[in-house]
């Protein structure tokens, strides 16, 4: 029988655990790889409680139980899990105990806790093991609770990888190996383990469908000083992607052989693995002759730092899609009068403005358009019943990207198409000046994210506002929207940002039962000078679109920020209005008037 409610999988789910003398149960929507998006097969969480949001996990005890989930997603979870019996916990919060200290502050000495030892990483299992020592609680990875009770689990994902055309990528598969064999040996190791998806694909320059919006697949690369080996679904290779793949020497092994694989290896091997981003099962399975070490995989570094190819395809992929942009905007500021426009209905719209760009090969995550108090919902999505006609009473916030075979884009525009009150004036302008003070700034050699986080934070932090999610984060070249290892956030970050690095700039303004505002743009690092003092790097915006201004302020600008956007709208209309027809470029020029 089909559980249709949260009670019936809850209630499904502790029969379950008391049947294998377990006193909690971890559930979450990894997969083997701890992505961010995961293919619906892995996504128990969301099926056990009821919430959507990407990031979270659960924890259900005998008789209760809780979601810790980040402060993107406070107000939709405690929405989502009304009525469930589930605590909702801030996590990140000084206040709020992560999942391994609320078990272990929680639970009895000798208690056991159960998880798919697949969908948790060893890193984590780490975590919980340490916090659990003091009390012997025991924590068994072997148990699968969920398919047992989920009757319609959705099946492992089967669709077909395809290659990334090098007059994108900029680099070939061989060459990329080459560079991590010198990694291996200036790192005294016999092996690398890529399990990261997207550093799997980047290096072998394939792409894969298992989710809706990132261009990856399920996949282990085992790189080693004579033979490289990729770990896969035969299903998923088509004699494009197999011959591609064969002509750089890449030997084609079942996904599930990995450890199997790993065991062969000869004993006192060094194998490089990630524990962040390799399952605890696979790692419990390796023979303890393996000598195991976790470090960050060096891939990510180095598809983080765009090559010239990537990056000239990259800026021309972000003109494109600001063209769809400024089509879709003409399309609101026409279609909103008439009563007829939905949040459904502006994301479809934007979505087919998109699909007519070549190159064009999905979303790059859902489209968030959240009208008034939705906007104050980070990652709201809208669906039948949730969905508000757009009218001139409030703030629209759009957030949205595409995959394009060029590139990954992601951008967010706030409109108002009526008269905006001060407030909604006050808060637009002070987003405004957050963006434009990042963008603005230059740092030394060796700066990371979290040093410069508070050039955008610090212009609200000045008015009492704080915004409860980083400022930035990289982004793929077709590949995930969020990429590390280079982000702003308040966060302690080692990584240094560096010249070919891409980032977005996306402060923002959210007021429960409100509005949201945001305004998003992704930079490149780029060199300023160098002079006695070092190396001085800054940014380059390299998203174009307009930004409103029917909702600015000006007295709270300053002269240089009022010159910076004017002279960003005048890039906007100098690239974007060449590939308009003339109705087109007449609202574009509307839109780009200097204020």
């Amino acid at each position: 029988m089909t559980m249709t409610s949260v009670s019936e999988r809850l209630a499904a789910l502790r029969d379950g655990m008391k049947a294998h003398q377990l006193d909690a149960y971890i559930v979450t929507n990894n997969d083997p790889h701890s992505s961010e998006y995961s293919a619906d097969y892995w996504l128990a969480r969301q099926w056990i409680s009821g919430f959507t949001g990407s990031a979270g996990d659960v924890v259900v005890t005998a008789n209760g139980g809780g979601l810790w989930t980040d402060g993107r997603y406070y107000i939709q979870a405690a929405e989502q899990l009304e009525d469930s019996g589930l605590d909702l916990f801030k996590a990140r919060l000084p206040e709020t105990p992560t999942i391994a200290q609320w078990l272990a502050q929680t639970l009895p000495e000798h208690a056991v806790v159960g998880v798919d030892g697949r969908s948790i990483s060893q890193l984590f299992y780490t975590q919980l093991t340490q916090a659990f020592a003091k009390k012997s609680i025991r924590l068994v990875v072997e148990h699968d609770l969920i398919s047992p009770i989920w009757d319609d689990r959705p099946s492992r994902p089967k669709a077909r990888l395809f290659t990334h055309p090098l007059d994108v990528a900029g680099q070939t598969t061989s060459e990329k190996i080459a560079h991590l064999r010198r990694y291996l040996t200036e790192q005294d190791a016999n092996a690398l383990l890529v399990s990261t998806l997207d550093d799997v694909m980047w290096t072998l320059n394939i792409r894969g469908a298992d989710t809706s919006y990132c261009p990856i697949s399920e996949s282990y690369l085992l790189i080693e000083q004579t033979s490289s080996r990729l770990f896969i679904d035969s299903d998923k290779l088509s004699p494009e992607v197999v011959a591609a793949l064969t002509q750089h020497r890449i030997h084609l092994h079942d996904y599930d052989h990995l450890s199997t694989a790993l065991n062969l290896l000869s004993a006192g091997t060094t194998l490089l693995y990630s524990a962040k981003y390799c399952d605890s099962l696979t790692v419990r399975q390796l023979k303890p002759e393996l000598t195991l070490f976790d470090t960050p995989c060096p891939v990510t570094d180095m598809k983080a730092q765009k090559n010239p190819t990537e990056l000239e395809s990259m800026e021309e992929t972000l003109r494109k899609d600001g063209v769809a942009m400024v089509k879709f905007m003409k399309w609101l500021d026409e279609q909103v009068p008439s009563g007829q426009v939905t949040e459904l209905n502006a994301e479809q719209a934007l979505m087919d403005y998109r699909k007519q760009i070549d190159g064009y090969v999905g979303e790059s995550f859902r489209t968030i358009a959240g009208f008034a108090e939705h906007g104050a919902k980070m990652h709201y999505a809208a669906d039948s019943e949730s969905s508000y006609s757009i009218d001139e009473s409030s703030f629209l916030l759009v957030d949205s990207g595409g995959q394009y075979l060029g590139g990954t884009t992601d951008i967010t525009r706030t409109f108002h198409f009526g008269s905006p009150s001060q407030r909604e004036k006050h808060d637009y302008t002070l987003v405004l000046k957050a963006v434009i003070r990042l963008t603005q700034t230059r740092f030394l050699q060796g700066s990371t994210g979290a040093n410069l986080d508070i050039m955008a934070r610090g212009v609200l932090w000045q008015h009492g506002i704080d915004y409860k999610c980083g400022t930035g984060h990289g982004v793929g070249m077709c590949l995930n929207v969020h990429e590390g290892p280079q982000n702003f956030s308040q966060n302690p970050a080692e990584v240094p940002l560096k010249p070919g690095m891409v980032i977005t700039n996306e402060p923002g303004v959210y007021r429960e039962g409100e509005h949201g505002v945001r305004i998003e743009n992704i930079m490149k690092v780029v060199e300023i000078e160098q002079n006695e003092f070092g190396s001085f790097y800054g940014f380059e915006t390299i998203t174009l679109a307009p930004i409103a201004t029917n909702m600015i302020d000006k007295s709270m600008l300053d002269s240089s920020e009022i010159a910076w956007l004017n002279q960003y709208h005048q890039r906007c209309w100098q690239q974007l209005s060449v590939d308009l027809n003339e109705d087109e470029k007449r609202w574009l020029k509307q839109a780009t008037l200097a204020i």
